[in-house]
């Protein structure tokens, strides 16, 4: 009997220590992605720091510039955001297209401002 609650007081805390890690990692946040803020490409180019870090949801024409071998998510007046870490094939197939890409933005001084993909898809 003894040993019985002893097994299972340190199975509790080994959930309660997993937990613990599991809300550090994430910073709370639950499992499934918060809402994604709708963002014109253009607010993001212009106002990069007012949206860093934040889930976003941005639309515009998806292109490949060759010199940094990267795509750009582009408006008409050619401000533009780099678009990374999603499938390079399925970036490749949209490029020239209307496009809505979901993310993570962010600035860095050096790359400047991006957007990680969770998704990209064909614009309405």
């Amino acid at each position: 009997m003894g040993r019985t609650l002893l097994y299972a007081c340190i199975l509790v805390l080994a959930v309660f220590v997993l937990a613990a890690a599991f809300l550090l990692q994430t910073g709370g946040e639950s499992l499934s992605s918060p809402a994604a803020v709708k963002v014109s490409v253009h607010d993001l180019s212009v106002a990069p720091q007012a949206h860093a870090t934040e889930r976003i949801v941005t639309t515009g024409v998806l292109r490949l510039v060759h010199e940094p071998n990267d795509h750009f998510l582009v408006t008409a007046d050619g401000l533009g955001v780099i678009v990374r870490g999603h499938d390079a094939a399925i970036l490749r197939a949209l490029d020239g297209k209307a496009v809505t890409v979901t993310g993570r933005f962010g600035y860095d001084p050096d790359t400047g401002t991006y957007i990680d993909a969770e998704s990209v898809t064909p614009a309405q």
